[in-house]
Parts: structure tokens; sequence; C-alpha cells
């Protein structure tokens, strides 16, 4: 498919999903007392530096009282959705441009009804409503003193100076990678509303609606909320490149769970349906929904569309757990003859290796130690040299020089890690050799160091999905409440 064909593509979707035309009843009874309706408010009447809660309506057809495609925003337990939004605390003079920071959140995913059960809290909005009212500096200044997490709107990383960003947080309470379009999935009797899809496409409506010719667009999100980040970056580019304007957009995603083993692909995954979103931005689903090459089908659909301005980056440790965990809960522990660990690695490893290969606005950090994410790319934003490859990132031309270096080292290091599970690498931001703290996860990106941010269970050999979704409930409780 052609630029032409994608965008009369696009042009037709958006008229089909359009938000609050003429054919379509906005109902806000979904909405709880303390937001604000999002279709009626525009971002100019906002006050800066504060903190709203914006509540996206529902949409129905006004001829026959049905819903309009992605037109359910709500939670996975059928309670209301809102997303968060501040304004710079110093308001922007004259014609200044328009910078816009979009985070999604994370915390896990489910697919049958046992997972569905052991995730129940994470079904609902995540208690957020403790920054309404508060500034970007103000919130920073509690992330500080209670660590594990933090805010980038108070932040600047790199040469990125996010305080001068209009910040929108978009929630995740639909165990579907907000991706999903099914609103009645049934698990042994048990319903779940997987319109993650619905969520983020009306929030991204109004994002469309306030921010007509925006400078600059920073996607980032941890875990669930780094893994869809291409498909909204796709979607982003497209809104505005049929509008005539050429917006730069640049991805930070941390921590995506990106492999999709073949269990879950064949019994599971259509139980989200994300064949809405994922057709919508032009992507084959039919040929690649049962691919275990499916994420990276995905990500090279996108590049291949990307601006080579816009740089593309993934972080990750080289020993991460909880990817692990949902890796080992899906299905991925199919290869009797190699541990879960060296499978998992070898997998991730090469469909990088490969990507940045063929892609030179793509790059991955890779935090050599164990650990997840958490909000604000907190762990990330502790590692050497973290800081200077963002700045790359958004600069996106030092990029090729980067990948210049990397890519010897790809094609060499990922035959010796299976084959030699102690070989170290040499690191594009430093001269000194790096050795993995897990021998067979080792490096075969820039690395930051050796520094461990949490414990490893990486070790855990437990096929049993549902005992680990349950552990990872425990890791997730202290991010939200500690």
């Amino acid at each position: 498919m052609n630029m032409k064909q994608r965008i009369a593509t696009f042009l037709l979707l958006s008229a089909a999903m359009a938000n609050g035309d003429d054919s379509t009843i906005i109902s806000y009874k979904n909405c709880d007392a303390n937001s604000l309706p999002a279709e009626n408010t525009s971002i100019s009447t906002l006050n800066n530096g504060q903190f709203y809660k914006m509540c996206p309506g529902s949409h129905k057809h006004s001829n026959n009282d049905t819903f309009a495609t992605l037109g359910q925003p709500k939670c996975g337990d059928g309670s209301n959705f809102a997303f968060y939004l501040t304004r710079p605390e110093q308001p922007q003079q004259g014609e200044q441009p328009q910078k816009v920071l979009i985070e999604l959140s994370g915390g896990g995913a489910c697919w049958d009804k046992g997972t569905c059960a052991l995730q129940s809290f994470f079904l609902k909005m995540p208690p957020l409503d403790f920054v309404l009212g508060m500034s970007c500096s103000d919130v920073g200044k509690i992330a500080e003193v209670s660590e594990g997490w933090d805010i980038l709107c108070a932040r600047t990383v790199g040469e990125t100076d996010f305080t001068e960003y209009n910040t929108i947080v978009i929630p995740y309470c639909t165990q579907d990678v907000h991706l999903g379009d099914a609103a009645e999935a049934l698990y042994d009797g048990t319903t779940i509303q997987h319109v993650g899809g619905h969520n983020t496409y009306r929030t991204l409506q109004w994002v469309f609606d306030n921010f007509e010719d925006p400078s600059h667009i920073v996607l980032t999100g941890c875990s669930a909320g780094a893994t869809p980040l291409p498909v909204f970056y796709h979607m982003i580019k497209e809104h505005y490149k049929a509008r005539g304007r050429n917006v730069k957009v640049n991805i930070i995603s941390d921590s995506p769970v990106y492999l999709t083993p073949r269990n879950f692909l064949e019994n599971h995954f259509q139980f989200w349906n994300h064949e809405t979103v994922m057709k919508s931005i032009g992507f084959d689903y039919d040929t690649h929904k049962e691919d275990v090459q499916y994420a990276s089908a995905v990500l090279d659909y996108v590049l291949d569309g990307s601006d080579d301005s816009d740089g593309i980056g993934v972080v990750s440790h080289n020993d991460d757990a909880i990817s692990l965990m949902y890796y080992i809960a899906m299905g991925g522990d199919d290869d009797t003859k190699t541990s879960v660990e060296t499978q998992w690695w070898a997998e991730m490893n090469n469909s990088w290796s490969q990507t940045m290969n063929e892609h030179t606005n793509f790059d991955v950090f890779i935090i050599n130690g164990s650990g997840h994410c958490s909000s604000g790319l907190y762990f990330a934003n502790q590692q050497p040299d973290f800081e200077k490859w963002v700045s790359n990132i958004v600069a996106s031309a030092s990029l090729i020089y980067v990948q210049q270096e990397t890519v010897v080292m790809n094609t060499s290091v990922t035959m010796t890690a299976a084959t030699d599970p102690t070989s170290t690498t040499t690191e594009a931001y430093e001269s000194r050799p790096v050795e993995s703290p897990v021998s067979p996860m080792n490096n075969t990106f820039p690395s930051s160091g050796s520094e461990t941010d949490t414990p490893s269970a990486a070790t855990c050999k437990a096929t049993a999905g549902h005992i680990l979704i349950a552990t990872f409930l425990c890791l997730q409780l202290c991010l939200l409440l500690g």
C-alpha cells in the first residue's frame, strides 16, 4: 500500500470513526464526578501547571442506537475510565510551538478466567486521583521521596526539557495492552471488557482536536504501556500527514512485552480482538495474527512507513523477570533443549538485532542487570549514558552512527550467545567490555553498566501461568501503593 492509498484509507476510517460529529450522540453518564467531559473541554480553558481528569464519552450512532467504532471507553470490569493531563507550568508565549508528551501506563495482561481473576485489581482505574490540582513539579517532589517511580513532566532527560510539554497520561485498566476491541469477552461465565483500544483511541481524538499542529510528540510507556506504542505512532503520524502536517514523533518504549508465543496466539490472542485497531492502520492482521513473529511484523510495518527523522527506541534489561514470566505464562517455554532464559533472550536479541540492521531510525538501550520498568522511565534514568541515548533518539541523525557501531556486534554476538553463554561484548557508549550477571543473557546493544535495580527472579521455572501472574501482582502493588 503506497502513501496515497494509506492516507485515503486513514481518511475513510477517520470518517467512519469520527468523534463528536452529527451522526453520533455522546454520553457522559459513565464518567466520575471529579472528571471533565473530554469532547466538551478545550485545552485553552484549562489552567497551566495543574492536573485534570478527563473522561471521554461513549459514542452511539443517532440512527440505530448502536455504539460507534471504538466508542465505548471504560475499564475491564465495566467501571469508568479517564485520562489525566496537564499543561506546562510556565505558559507558552505567543505562537510558540506546542509540544506533547503521551505516557501509557503498564500493568500486566489477562486472557482467561484464571489470569483475569488474579489481575482483577488492574481491571479498574489505578489510584491516580491524588495528582488532581497538583503541578508536575509537586508530583515530582512526591516521586523523589517515595522512590520506585517518576513523572517525566517534572524532568529534563538528555536535551529534552519535558517541563515544556503538555502531558497526557493514559491509565491502563483493560489488560489487553491498550489495543482491545472486545466489549464482552466471556471467560467461563466471567465477562471482561477488553476495550483498551477504545480508551486510547478516544484519548488520541482529544489530542488531535486540541493540538492541530504540534511541533513535537513523544510517546512513552512501561511494559504493557510500551508494547502498543508503534501502533499509536503510526496512527498519530497518519492523522497529521493526512492534514498536510509533518509532525516529529519519537518513541521511548520501556520494557515492552515483545514476544508472542504460538500457544498464546493460537488459543488466547483472539479474545482481545486487536483486529479493529490493527486493520485501521493498514496492518495485514489476518496474515500475521498467529505468527510467532507477530510483534516483529508490526514493528517492521510501522518502521517501513516511519520518517527517518523520527527516532524510535526500546529500553530493556537483559535479565527481566517480568517479561520472562509472561513469556512462560503465555506458553513460550517450548524448547526442552534450551533453558527458558536463554530461549527468551535469544528470541528477543535476534529480533531486535535484525530490526536495527534494517532500520536506521531504530535503536535499543540494554540495561545490563536485572529489573523491569516503572513510570517516567524511572530505572532507565538512573543508568549511565541513558540521557545521551535519549538525545540520540530525539535528534535521530546520530542514530545512523550508533547503528554502524552495533551492527557488527549483533552479527557475531547473536551467534556466540547460543554457543558460548559467557561471551562478552563491546559497547557503543563505553569502551570496556561488559559481562551480563545472568550468563545466558549477554548484551548486544548499548548498555548502561551492571547496576541491578530489582532482585532477579529470572531462574523461576514454574510453568503455571496463574502462579506467575500472582507473583507479579505483589510487584505491581508495591509500585502503585509505595
